[in-house]
Protein backbone atom coordinates (compact mmCIF):
# COMPACT_ATOMS: atom_id res chain seq x y z
CA UNK A 1 0.00 0.00 0.00
CA UNK A 2 2.88 2.34 0.68
CA UNK A 3 3.97 2.04 -2.96
CA UNK A 4 0.48 2.95 -4.20
CA UNK A 5 0.28 5.87 -1.78
CA UNK A 6 3.75 7.14 -2.75
CA UNK A 7 3.16 6.99 -6.51
CA UNK A 8 -0.16 8.83 -6.22
CA UNK A 9 1.30 11.37 -3.78
CA UNK A 10 4.05 12.23 -6.27
CA UNK A 11 1.46 12.58 -9.05
CA UNK A 12 -0.68 14.75 -6.79
CA UNK A 13 2.23 17.13 -6.30
CA UNK A 14 2.52 18.07 -9.97
CA UNK A 15 -0.77 17.10 -11.63
CA UNK A 16 -2.22 20.40 -12.76
CA UNK A 17 -5.01 20.73 -15.28
CA UNK A 18 -8.04 19.02 -13.81
CA UNK A 19 -9.60 15.61 -14.51
CA UNK A 20 -8.82 15.45 -18.24
CA UNK A 21 -5.14 16.09 -17.59
CA UNK A 22 -5.10 13.69 -14.63
CA UNK A 23 -6.27 10.88 -16.89
CA UNK A 24 -3.31 11.59 -19.17
CA UNK A 25 -0.92 11.58 -16.21
CA UNK A 26 -2.39 8.28 -15.01
CA UNK A 27 -1.96 6.70 -18.44
CA UNK A 28 1.66 7.74 -18.64
CA UNK A 29 2.47 6.68 -15.08
CA UNK A 30 0.49 3.47 -14.67
CA UNK A 31 0.18 2.08 -18.20
CA UNK A 32 3.35 3.20 -19.95
CA UNK A 33 5.88 3.50 -17.10
CA UNK A 34 4.82 1.17 -14.29
CA UNK A 35 2.68 -1.20 -16.39
CA UNK A 36 0.15 -1.70 -13.58
CA UNK A 37 -2.57 -1.91 -16.27
CA UNK A 38 -2.68 -2.71 -19.96
CA UNK A 39 -3.81 -0.05 -22.40
CA UNK A 40 -7.05 -1.96 -22.94
CA UNK A 41 -7.78 -2.19 -19.19
CA UNK A 42 -7.04 1.51 -18.83
CA UNK A 43 -9.32 2.52 -21.71
CA UNK A 44 -12.17 0.37 -20.36
CA UNK A 45 -11.71 1.87 -16.89
CA UNK A 46 -11.74 5.40 -18.33
CA UNK A 47 -14.97 4.65 -20.21
CA UNK A 48 -16.59 3.26 -17.06
CA UNK A 49 -15.43 6.16 -14.88
CA UNK A 50 -16.72 8.72 -17.38
CA UNK A 51 -20.10 6.99 -17.39
CA UNK A 52 -20.43 7.19 -13.58
CA UNK A 53 -21.46 10.40 -11.84
CA UNK A 54 -18.64 12.37 -10.24
CA UNK A 55 -15.10 13.21 -11.25
CA UNK A 56 -13.73 10.55 -13.60
CA UNK A 57 -10.10 11.08 -12.61
CA UNK A 58 -10.77 10.45 -8.91
CA UNK A 59 -12.69 7.29 -9.72
CA UNK A 60 -9.99 6.17 -12.15
CA UNK A 61 -7.29 6.74 -9.54
CA UNK A 62 -9.18 4.66 -7.01
CA UNK A 63 -9.72 1.95 -9.65
CA UNK A 64 -5.98 1.82 -10.33
CA UNK A 65 -5.27 1.68 -6.60
CA UNK A 66 -7.84 -1.09 -6.21
CA UNK A 67 -6.23 -3.12 -9.02
CA UNK A 68 -2.90 -2.84 -7.21
CA UNK A 69 -4.02 -3.30 -3.60
CA UNK A 70 -7.79 -3.87 -3.31
CA UNK A 71 -9.70 -1.61 -0.91
CA UNK A 72 -6.63 -0.33 0.91
CA UNK A 73 -5.00 0.37 -2.45
CA UNK A 74 -8.01 2.43 -3.53
CA UNK A 75 -7.89 4.39 -0.27
CA UNK A 76 -4.12 4.90 -0.55
CA UNK A 77 -4.51 6.17 -4.13
CA UNK A 78 -7.26 8.61 -3.17
CA UNK A 79 -5.50 9.98 -0.09
CA UNK A 80 -2.12 10.17 -1.82
CA UNK A 81 -3.45 12.01 -4.85
CA UNK A 82 -5.65 14.50 -2.98
CA UNK A 83 -3.37 15.22 0.00
CA UNK A 84 -1.13 17.79 -1.79
CA UNK A 85 -4.13 19.79 -3.03
CA UNK A 86 -5.79 19.64 0.36
CA UNK A 87 -2.63 20.85 2.11
CA UNK A 88 -2.03 23.68 -0.37
CA UNK A 89 -5.64 24.88 -0.26
CA UNK A 90 -5.61 24.80 3.53
CA UNK A 91 -2.43 26.90 3.64
CA UNK A 92 -3.79 29.37 1.08
CA UNK A 93 -7.08 29.68 2.98
CA UNK A 94 -5.22 30.48 6.19
CA UNK A 95 -3.07 33.05 4.40
CA UNK A 96 -5.86 34.44 2.18
CA UNK A 97 -6.35 37.71 4.03
CA UNK A 98 -2.70 38.69 3.59
CA UNK A 99 -2.66 37.58 -0.08
CA UNK A 100 -5.80 39.37 -1.27
CA UNK A 101 -3.94 42.23 -3.01
CA UNK A 102 -0.92 40.26 -4.16
CA UNK A 103 0.11 40.83 -7.77
CA UNK A 104 2.51 37.87 -7.66
CA UNK A 105 -0.36 35.59 -6.67
CA UNK A 106 -2.36 36.81 -9.67
CA UNK A 107 0.64 36.05 -11.90
CA UNK A 108 0.98 32.56 -10.40
CA UNK A 109 -2.73 31.87 -10.99
CA UNK A 110 -2.48 33.03 -14.63
CA UNK A 111 0.60 30.84 -15.15
CA UNK A 112 -1.20 27.86 -13.61
CA UNK A 113 -4.14 28.38 -15.99
CA UNK A 114 -1.79 28.40 -18.98
CA UNK A 115 -0.02 25.30 -17.68
CA UNK A 116 -3.38 23.56 -17.28
CA UNK A 117 -4.27 24.25 -20.93
CA UNK A 118 -0.91 22.89 -22.07
CA UNK A 119 -1.21 19.77 -19.91
CA UNK A 120 -4.73 19.01 -21.14
CA UNK A 121 -3.66 19.50 -24.76
CA UNK A 122 -0.69 17.17 -24.23
CA UNK A 123 -2.90 14.53 -22.61
CA UNK A 124 -5.42 14.72 -25.44
CA UNK A 125 -2.67 14.50 -28.06
CA UNK A 126 -1.07 11.48 -26.38
CA UNK A 127 -4.33 9.62 -25.89
CA UNK A 128 -5.45 10.50 -29.41
CA UNK A 129 -2.29 9.11 -30.99
CA UNK A 130 -2.80 5.81 -29.20
CA UNK A 131 -6.55 5.42 -29.53
CA UNK A 132 -7.58 7.04 -32.82
CA UNK A 133 -6.74 4.27 -35.23
CA UNK A 134 -9.18 4.88 -38.09
CA UNK A 135 -11.23 7.57 -39.77
CA UNK A 136 -14.29 6.29 -37.92
CA UNK A 137 -12.75 6.72 -34.46
CA UNK A 138 -11.42 10.12 -35.53
CA UNK A 139 -14.90 11.33 -36.50
CA UNK A 140 -16.47 9.88 -33.35
CA UNK A 141 -13.89 11.73 -31.25
CA UNK A 142 -14.42 14.91 -33.24
CA UNK A 143 -18.20 14.76 -32.84
CA UNK A 144 -17.83 14.02 -29.14
CA UNK A 145 -15.58 17.03 -28.69
CA UNK A 146 -18.13 19.29 -30.32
Amino acid sequence: MLSVFWHFLVLGLYSFGGPAAHIGYFQRAFVEDKKWLTSSEFNQAVALCQFLPGPASSQLGMFIGYKKGHYLGALAAFVGFTLPSFALLTILAIMSSSLSDSSWLDAVIQAAKLLAVIVVADALWGMGKKNITSKTTFFVCLLTAI
